[in-house]
């Protein structure tokens, strides 16, 4: 039996070409995906973007991905009968008697359209299946926090400006200006080219914990960790021929939430990962294969 990634690798230079038409492609436990059901899915995927996600055999290949976990799922959800459940038929009741009073039934996608829906509430009544059988264990949680709190209770997090561009002279000419006493937002606007940050005066919203910032991009790191408010880096950090200034917008010492407060995310994100491992071993255990 072949894995999941196999098949799909094999497959996908294939169903990007379109010379599938209605044809089945490959088999779940022995449930059929067609290529119109992945022609469909990346047409939608494209649709919903507005034009941000163009065709190509990685859209292809995540299309076909989402099918065979949404299969799987969907026929866990019915080998445990949880599609007799009154609250999956209550659901599936709402839903079909809003879809009517819209007139959507009448449609001529509605058949597929409501199989995608039905598809889409057996794998909410199995989400909810893992979450209300597997209980979260109150220890993992404590864990979970006293991890977090360790990690950063007492460091710092910034609030960075930047400066970029594709020119290591205009780089040096941004620092020479902010050596001189220049604005950082009069220097941004000069010479910047990142046209999304410019919009933004400068500066990312957002604040960065400097150590996930350690982890993740040592240069970066390095280049603000000893640096206070209203300053900037000494040089620019350079790669793949883009050059960045970064300036420290803001510094302050992170706040760790209370326990409670933190509480509810973090079970949260302990159930996601217990429907994750669920549906992981679902997969270890199918039988997928390409058509014949």
């Amino acid at each position: 039996m072949m894995k999941k990634n196999q098949i799909v690798a094999s497959l996908t230079m294939l169903l990007v070409s379109g010379s599938l038409l209605a044809q089945t492609v490959l088999t779940v436990n022995g449930n059929k995906i067609d290529s119109s059901d992945i022609e469909r899915r990346a047409k939608n995927l494209q649709i919903n973007s507005q034009g941000q996600i163009q065709d190509s055999p990685q859209v292809r290949q995540y299309v076909t991905n989402e099918l065979i976990t949404e299969t799987l799922v969907a026929q866990e959800a019915k080998r445990l009968k949880l599609d007799k459940t009154e609250t999956y038929k209550q659901a599936e009741a709402e839903a079909l008697k809003e879809i009517k009073a819209k007139g959507l039934d009448k449609e001529k996608n509605f058949k597929q359209n409501w199989a995608d829906l039905q598809n889409h509430f057996l794998m909410m009544a199995y989400a909810n299946h893992i979450i209300s059988t597997e209980k979260i264990d109150p220890n993992a949680v404590q864990k979970e926090y006293t991890d977090y709190q360790k990690r950063y209770q007492g460091s710092d997090e910034v609030q960075l400006g930047e400066i970029l561009t594709n020119d290591a002279k205009q780089a040096e000419a941004a620092l020479k200006d902010l050596n001189g006493k220049k604005s950082f937002v009069e220097t941004m606007k000069k010479y910047s080219i990142d046209e999304e940050v410019k919009a933004a005066g400068g500066i990312v919203p957002e604040y960065v914990p400097l150590v996930d910032l350690k982890e993740s991009n040592e240069q970066i790191y390095q280049a603000v960790a000893d640096l206070n408010k209203g300053q900037h880096s000494k040089k620019a950090v350079s790669a793949n021929n883009l050059h960045l200034i970064l300036y420290v917008n803001d510094k302050r010492q992170i706040q760790v939430p209370t326990f409670e407060e933190m509480k509810p995310h973090i079970e949260q994100r302990l159930r996601e990962e217990q429907i994750s491992r669920a549906v992981d071993e679902l997969s270890a255990k199918a039988k997928i294969e390409p058509a014949q």
